[in-house]
């Protein structure tokens, strides 16, 4: 499943460490999708991608399309920040619990909608300068 794109013309908000175990990740993300590494052990999904299974310890993986829909765990509102970032602030940060049983962390994309527990949302590909990341939005 191919998730929105975004175009932003911000430089990406954090610096990427690609590694051999975590390219399936950056590059599903290129091609518009979001993939959860699928532990082949335990069929246990986690994300960040990790090069052990936090369920079993299993070290083998697939990579599985997330539909990128869920709803908010919990949020923060950033109010002030280093001036890295202060091209960023304010921002919220959510905490979503995917469909796929996955929890995780992202930045609300700022569209007028600020977060609140229960809400539903999705992932989008952010699309920068510098290469791509992800965002949810509020549905």
């Amino acid at each position: 499943m191919k998730l929105p794109t975004v175009e932003l013309g911000l430089r990406r908000p954090l610096g990427i460490e690609q590694t051999v175990f975590n390219q399936p990740f950056w590059q599903g993300l290129s091609n518009g999708q979001f993939l959860l590494a699928s532990c082949k052990n335990c069929s246990r999904r986690s994300f960040p991608p990790k090069a052990v299974c936090p369920g079993c310890h299993g070290e083998d993986f697939d990579w599985m399309p997330a539909t990128g829909k869920g709803v908010i765990y919990s949020y923060t509102r950033i109010q002030t920040s280093p001036p890295i970032y202060e091209l960023l602030t304010p921002s919220t940060l959510v905490v979503i619990d995917l469909e796929e049983d996955v929890r995780l962390l992202s930045r609300l994309l700022p569209n007028g909608n600020t977060g609140s527990v229960g809400l539903p949302c999705r992932l989008v590909i952010t699309k920068h300068p510098d290469g791509v990341f992800f965002a949810a939005e509020i549905i």
